[in-house]
């Protein structure tokens, strides 16, 4: 375990909370956070869990989503609105005929 880990973790989660992400998409999650940090997602779901529940307190503390998560939310729902449409589309098309063989 590296001496660091746990100011890396806390640097980390400072940047995020503030908007400021370096590394990750500065989403409220433990998977962003473990990214910022550059340390594995498990550094904080098995070695330093009491950071992973400060973190969990602190965006609870905030109540609302940060912008870049919005944003990242709004971007997805519009992704997969797209991607339900190109789907009916391609349902309504019906299926292609193979090409002739020309004889």
């Amino acid at each position: 375990m590296k001496t660091d880990e746990r100011d890396q973790i806390r640097a980390a989660m400072e940047r995020i909370l503030s908007g400021i992400a370096e590394r990750s998409n500065g989403a409220l999650t433990i998977v962003a956070l473990a990214l910022e940090a550059d340390v594995p997602r498990n550094a904080l779901t098995q070695r330093h869990t009491d950071l992973k529940n400060v973190f969990y307190a602190r965006v609870a503390e905030r109540g609302a989503p940060s912008e870049v998560e919005s944003r990242l939310r709004a971007t997805i729902a519009a992704l997969k609105k797209t991607i339900a449409n190109k789907n009916a589309e391609l349902a309504n098309s019906g299926p292609t005929s193979p090409p002739s063989s020309g004889r």
